[in-house]
């Protein structure tokens, strides 16, 4: 059997001020912290099971430390070392625990540099006794929780000087599926959406607009219910006075957004109403070419590129 990959687990960040980018990933977004160990913060939406899908840790610039993709089964670990290996890559094998929650796991940087785990197993631990929902098919007890807080991670989008490599490279060597990608009228590729399973994307792979950019995270994407949820996070980020980067509906992947953004680390958040299902298992990308339409967003814009490096 083939080594497979099958989902998005969880981003690990870097600040330079843990307790301020707390305050916004904790307080304003509402995710829910599950343990602290040696300066790292680990957090997890309020609907997830999965010990961690963000991590928090103090450094001295922001940056990006890994993004770590659960693999089918944990003995897929050491086929995936084999084929890096063969190829040249680094492997770092990570004992289990050493990331809290986490089985056994290899750490690699894919072409260009962006920072790839893949871990086999995650403990699923019960939140605090006061917390816990009495339905057991549901994590925390809803009222106590943030009013706009999302429900769980749903994908990354990662910015390369090479985009179209790098996705063909993720294509080829982790089982992805290319669930839609965007080519320039010059027939150059600007963006590429990926997925591990069936939701339309786990994976955005988007070119820079430099060829000397460094690999680079734009955002993280978490799932809300419906627009009315994202209307209700801009109001809570307008009344905190933090930043937001615009609210709309992409053309790619139809997901209704709004992007918010830690002030201190710049790290930034999209609320997302999620999109389509792609159960056909001969699935056929979704092509688009520039000119389709006057502008990538179907209703709103993009207000900000930033992006934060590994």
């Amino acid at each position: 059997m083939e080594p497979a990959v099958a989902r998005l687990g969880h981003v690990a960040l870097e600040t330079p001020d843990l307790a301020e980018s707390l305050s916004f990933f904790h307080d304003a977004v509402g995710l829910e912290e599950v343990e602290r160990v040696d300066g790292t913060v680990y957090l997890r939406a309020v609907d997830e099971w999965d010990h961690h899908s963000l991590s928090l840790t103090e450094a001295e610039t922001a940056g990006i430390d890994h993004i770590g993709w659960q693999t089918a089964e944990p003995d897929h670990l050491e086929p995936f070392a084999d084929r890096f290996e063969t190829q040249g890559i680094d492997v770092e094998w990570v004992d289990a625990d050493t990331e809290p929650g986490q089985g056994e796991a290899i750490r690699f940087e894919v072409p260009n540099g962006h920072r790839f785990e893949l871990y086999g197993e995650m403990a699923k631990p019960d939140p605090p006794e006061e917390r816990n929902s009495k339905l057991k098919n549901r994590v925390y007890d809803t009222t106590g929780n943030n009013p706009i807080a999302p429900q769980r991670i749903d994908h990354v989008q990662i910015w390369d000087p090479n985009g179209k490599e790098c996705a063909d490279w993720i294509r080829e060597n982790l089982g992805f599926q290319a669930q839609e990608y965007y080519d320039n009228a010059d027939g150059s590729r600007w963006g590429t959406f990926l997925s591990a399973c069936e939701v339309k994307i786990d994976l955005a792979v988007v070119q820079s607009t430099s060829e000397d950019d460094d690999p680079a995270v734009h955002h993280v994407a978490y799932t809300v219910d419906s627009p009315n949820d994202l209307f209700d996070a801009h109001d809570a980020m307008n009344e905190r006075g933090l930043p937001t980067d615009g609210i709309g509906q992409h053309s790619i992947s139809r997901g209704q957004f709004l992007y918010a953004r830690d002030p201190v680390s710049t790290h930034r958040i999209e609320f997302n109403t999620g999109s389509y299902l792609t159960l056909d298992p001969h699935w056929v990308p979704v092509a688009w070419e520039e000119g389709d339409l006057e502008d990538r967003q179907w209703i709103g814009a993009i207000q900000s590129r930033e992006r934060n490096t590994y």
